[in-house]
């Protein structure tokens, strides 16, 4: 097996990897994220270049770490009317900018 061939499955099983953490017990978001990695990686599938094959992995892995990093899941509960984020230890916490002080 080709080194690219590697990197590209290594790519697609990552991607998977980070929907099921991104997605935990959301079906529809889960089956949606499985759906578009597929469609997106059988639309490549017969590129030959390889630069453009480098662009496409490394697009891939720039949605992973978005995945990763800046989505999260809100969860309304009802009885609490309240929405529960659910942040993993890969989710990037910035710090906010300050409130301007009250006069």
């Amino acid at each position: 097996m080709s080194t690219l061939r590697s990197k590209v499955l290594a790519c697609y099983k990552s991607l998977h990897r980070a929907r099921l953490k991104t997605f935990v017990g959301d079906a529809a978001a889960l089956e949606a994220g499985r759906k578009r990695i597929r469609q997106e990686f059988i639309k490549n599938k017969n590129e030959k270049d390889i630069t453009k094959i480098e662009e496409l992995l490394k697009t891939a892995k720039d949605v992973e770490k978005m995945m990763l990093q800046y989505v999260v899941q809100g969860v309304y509960k009802e009885r609490e009317n309240k929405y529960h984020i659910r942040i993993t230890e890969d989710t990037a916490l910035e710090k906010n900018a300050p409130l301007p002080a009250k006069k």
